[in-house]
């Protein structure tokens, strides 16, 4: 890359139009000199800004780029045009900065408008680039073949950049490296192999946990013959762990003993308990039988001695059973009795009814006279007070019209002042919101010129993690295919077995054949017969003849089947190639893709991850930048909707005003008309003659609420004396029936009565009293009948179970039990304490299996843990530095940038200090242990072949050091970029720290870097380099802001 022209406007101290054409100082080194702040690195910024969009150092934000000295409408932008591969590009940027509007708001004042940052890049077709900022930054270092950060180092070292690199610790320089020469890759690769030691330090530590689990809580039996052996094992568990398997199997095989000689010992005790339970229970059955002839006894006896009560109730079920014929006839006349002594009850209650009618009758009939003189007295009056109060009530009617009217007008007053002040109120807040709308107008400007910058980097974002997903896609299709590649090999090689035994056979049998068929023709050979094949006459061996040998059959047979094992192994062959050709083109296509967006040089075994890393981040990006995209367009919606607010509240503000001068007159002429008909009101509402109508009305209801009580207690008195009159003679007539009933009804009382005597006497009864103890109910007669027949059914049954047991017990004896009973109950704790032990034994032995089992499995496991812990331990030892030397993976793939950065540096630094000394990479061996190690840097002396500390050298041996460094350093980038190649380099000071000698030499290293080609610039103070350098740039200030001029040869050029 070398520049061609820079144009810089209203940028940093220059406030107008400034052009700094580099084809005039063609190539060599060029001297940029000027007071202090007058603006000579404001150039390198400009140039750094175009290209990259950050100043040099980044000490400076491109938004405060904007000169101070600039115009309002002046816009701040730099181009630079320069050329690469024969090719002119041409980029011009616009960082984000504040102007005053073009127009003034309502108060007379000009506001600040946000101006966003905006880039532009035209191509050598001179056609532009399309794309936002961001493709832009992506197409320029594409271009260029750089980094901001390796631009920095090696085209533009900005100020107080020289001693970094030089003086910097090994931590430092390390993160320096990272950035520049990607190597975090490396940084990577050893934490990966961090956490897989880790990992599996942790999984073997598990497993020794898990193992001294199992073996703690292995339980032996209380009399075991293995437990001195057993506890002299567990004192080495890491290294006896075949022993410990072999000793828990024959632990297991001991308890497998115990517990058949417990189940055998249970076994023959079972049997002998069954016996002995058998006898037992033989003469319990012998013993039951007499048990049950006594019972049958004792019941008998009982039954014997219940006759008697059962003869006397037998007795009085015959006497309740005479006693039931006469039941009919006393209930017969029972009920004649209880009718005649109800119609008696009935004629007393109605006498005394009819007293009590013509007690009330006297009092009704004064109270009736009492009320009809109350009325003709006091009725008439109460008529005239009420004609009077109704003639009055209209009054109260054109009363309430009046109000009606008022309260109407009232309120249409009230509206029009309401109508009024709501208008002046709006006036007010139209007024209040217009100043709010400008203040709010500034802020939604600014934001809503984000939009485009933000939709194009939405726009990426989007690209971007589509891009990831079908990368992520693609690799796990990679990695299928992978597999199946894998098990197409083994089919591969099954199927080149297979065809290599079915070959074999093949052969085996085609040379039997042959050798059937010379046994055959050889079978029939004689000494002197010419041979059919040779024709030979002389036969000293003839071949074998045997009866059962092979076939053309079987031969043909063989052969078939190896031709298809041929063609079997073939296919498999040709699917393998396919798949795994295929597979290649996926591996290259991801590897093209990828290269898109990250380092080519990346493993494909680390791609996913770092794909999974940058698709989170890209995620996280991508939802921010919708986020501010979101924010910027609901800014720009609202920028418009307010617009369009602001200009339909300045009409309404003229329509205000007029709605309220109208609004006033009207509630004026309203407020005029409602007093005279308010005092209109006042004289209706003397002349009522109450205070309101609902008095009125109240006293107009009382008036004839007791003139209708005085009719209304006339009418029902009256009413209630004939009532009551009618129910005296009712009742009369009555009391005559009931009398003449009564008489009736004792005749036929008397008449049942002697019906009833004679039965009782005909059936044996003396009197009545004589019937009634002797009458039983039928449900009692029931009872006792069947109680009868069950005491007989019962007396017979329990003859015919003493005799029946009786028998059974003929010629037998009692027999004791209790020898047989003591016998069993011992067997059956014998049998109880083996139950347990072989209950206690089986849970040992399924413990001591399981433990088996999982000791197993854990020792097979650590086996394979402890290899991939070898490997991964040792690996992790190696790249992280573990080992004699502290030295990283990561330090030592950079310690080899670092060297050769050292060898070109050295190169120039030998010339520049006149073979004084040099830079060296500080030997492994003296390397320490602590902290960031392996770029440490030395400097050795010529002279006395001593090394000593970088940090020793005096502030000219700084300089020239780490000129020398920086120069090296862009050695090595530009030849690890690729096809880079800078031809410009700008240095900004140092120079004042050398002295006349080497800064000579200094200026002669430049002078032949430069050669005829690249063009170097310097910003210096010193004046002796003014002499040296005959192309200046020189940078003139004063109090409007700074100008450029060149001068060449002592020739001034604008």
């Amino acid at each position: 890359m070398k520049p061609l022209e820079l144009t810089m406007s209203a940028f940093g101290s220059y406030k107008d139009l400034e052009t700094v054409d580099f084809q005039i100082a063609g190539h060599g080194i060029f001297l940029i000199t000027g007071d202090t702040g007058s603006g000579k690195t404001t150039i390198f910024d400009a140039v750094s800004y175009a290209l990259f969009g950050e100043t040099s150092g980044q000490r400076r934000e491109p938004s405060m780029m904007r000169s101070q000295y600039a115009e309002d409408d002046r816009e701040t932008f730099v181009t630079f045009r320069f050329l690469e591969q024969g090719e002119i590009y041409e980029i011009t940027r616009s960082p984000s900065y504040l102007r005053s509007s073009k127009r003034k708001n309502k108060d007379g004042e000009y506001t600040k408008i946000s101006v966003p940052a905006k880039a532009s890049l035209i191509l050598p077709t001179g056609l532009e680039y399309a794309g936002n900022i961001r493709d832009i930054n992506q197409k320029i270092e594409e271009i260029i073949g750089v980094d901001l950060s390796q631009f920095s180092q090696i085209a533009m070292i900005a100020q107080g950049d020289y001693l970094k690199l030089l003086l910097a610790t090994s931590k430092e320089r390390k993160e320096i490296f990272s950035r520049i020469f990607n190597t975090g890759i490396y940084s990577r690769i050893q934490y990966k192999l961090k956490e897989k030691n880790n990992f599996y330090a942790g999984k073997l530590e598990d497993n020794r946990k898990l193992c001294a689990h199992e073996t703690g809580n292995l339980e032996l039996l209380h009399d075991s013959v293995q437990k001195d052996e057993w506890f002299q094992l567990l004192e080495f568990p890491e290294t006896k762990i075949e022993e410990i398997i072999n000793q828990v199997s024959v632990i297991l095989n001991e308890i497998y003993v115990k517990e058949k000689q417990l189940s055998e010992e249970r076994e023959k005790g079972s049997e002998t308990l069954s016996i002995v339970e058998q006898k037992r229970n033989q003469a319990m059955e012998q013993n039951r039988l007499f048990d049950k002839l006594n019972e049958a006894a004792d019941r008998l006896e009982a039954l014997k001695l219940q006759r008697e009560g059962w003869e006397l109730k037998r007795e009085r079920l015959a006497t309740g059973e005479r006693a039931e014929k006469a039941y009919t006839a006393e209930i017969q006349y029972k009920d004649r009795k209880n009718d005649w002594e109800a119609a008696g009850k009935r004629e007393a209650e109605l006498e005394e009814e009819l007293k009590k009618t013509g007690e009330i009758l006297a009092v009704v009939k004064k109270a009736a006279v009492e009320s009809q003189e109350a009325s003709e007295k006091e009725v008439p009056k109460l008529t005239i007070l009420l004609d009077r109060l109704n003639s009055s009530m209209p009054l109260y009617q054109d009363w309430k019209k009046m109000e009606e009217t008022c309260r109407i007008n009232k309120r249409v007053e009230d509206q029009s002042q309401k109508r009024f002040l709501e208008a002046e109120k709006e006036l007010d807040r139209v007024s209040l919101r217009l100043k709010e709308y400008e203040k709010r107008q500034e802020s939604l400007t600014a934001a809503a010129a984000k939009l485009s910058d933000l939709k194009e980097l939405t726009g990426q974002f989007t690209r971007k993690e589509e891009a990831l997903k079908n990368l992520l896609l693609a690799l796990k299709q990679y990695r299928e295919v992978q597999l199946e590649v894998s098990q197409l090999r083994l089919s591969e090689k099954e199927a080149q077995t297979e065809y290599e035994e079915a070959q074999s056979r093949y052969a085996i049998l085609y040379q039997s054949f042959f050798e059937h068929q010379a046994g055959l023709l050889a079978k029939d050979l004689n000494d002197g017969t010419a041979c059919p094949v040779c024709g030979s006459i002389h036969h000293p061996q003839k071949a074998k003849f045997y009866e059962d040998s092979i076939t053309a059959e079987m031969v043909d047979e063989a052969r078939i089947k190896r031709d298809q094992a041929n063609e079997r192994r073939s296919e498999a062959a040709l699917l393998t190639i396919r798949r795994y050709e295929s597979c290649r083109h996926q591996e290259e296509w991801i590897k093209k893709e990828a290269s898109l967006w990250f380092d080519p040089s990346i493993d494909l075994d680390l791609m996913e991850e770092r794909f999974l890393l940058e698709e989170k981040e890209t995620k996280d990006l991508l939802m921010k930048a919708r986020e501010e995209e979101k924010k910027a367009k609901e800014a720009e919606a609202g920028l418009k909707e307010l617009i369009e607010s602001r200009q339909a509240d300045g009409l309404r503000m003229a329509e205000l005003e007029q709605i309220k001068e109208k609004l006033r007159s009207e509630w004026q002429d309203k407020k005029v008309e409602n007093s005279a008909l308010f005092a209109q009101r006042e004289q209706l509402e003397k002349n009522l003659p109450y205070p309101d109508e609902k008095q009125a009305e109240i006293q107009l209801e009382k008036l004839k609420n007791r003139r209708d009580l005085l009719l209304s207690q006339e009418k029902q008195a009256n009413e209630k004396f004939l009532l009551l009159s009618e129910e005296e003679q009712e009742k009369r007539g009555r009391l005559a029936s009931l009398k003449e009933n009564r008489e009736t009804l004792l005749r036929a009382q008397e008449s049942s009565k002697k019906v009833y005597d004679s039965l009782l006497r005909e059936l044996g009864f003396s009197d009545e009293t004589d019937y009634q103890k002797a009458k039983i109910s039928s449900e009692q007669l029931t009872a006792w009948q069947q109680e009868i027949r069950g005491y007989e059914e019962a007396c017979l049954t329990a003859r015919t179970i003493y005799n029946q047991y009786k028998e059974e017990t003929k010629g037998r004896e009692r027999i004791d039990t209790s020898h047989w009973e003591e016998e069993a109950a011992v067997l059956r704790e014998e049998e109880k304490q083996l139950q347990l032990k072989l209950a206690e034994i089986a849970g040992i032995k399924s413990r001591t299996e399981r433990t088996e089992s999982n000791l197993k499995k854990l020792f097979k496991e650590r086996k394979e843990l402890e290899k991939q812990y070898q490997l991964y331990h040792s690996l992790n030892q190696t790249a992280n530095g573990k080992l004699s030397v502290s030295l990283d993976f990561q330090t030592y793939v950079q310690r080899q940038y670092f060297n050769q950065m050292v060898h070109a540096a050295n190169k120039r630094l030998k010339i520049m200090s006149d073979g004084e000394f040099l830079l060296q990479c500080r030997d492994l061996n003296a390397l320490g242990r602590q902290g960031e190690v392996g770029l440490d840097l030395d400097v050795y002396s010529l002279s006395t072949g001593q090394l000593r500390d970088v940090k020793t050298l005096s502030g000219g041996e700084s300089f020239m050091a780490a000129l020398a460094m920086a120069l090296g350093m862009a050695d090595i980038i530009q030849r690890t970029a690729g096809n880079v190649r800078m031809d410009a380099m700008f240095i900004d000071e140092g120079f004042g720290s050398l002295d006349e000698e080497s800064r000579l030499r200094a200026v002669r290293i430049l002078l032949e870097l430069a050669g005829e080609h690249r063009l170097i610039g310097i910003i210096s103070h010193v004046s002796e380099l003014k002499e040296q350098i005959d192309k200046k740039l020189i940078v003139l200030k004063n109090e409007s802001g700074s100008k450029i001029r060149w001068e060449l040869d002592h020739l001034s050029c604008l």
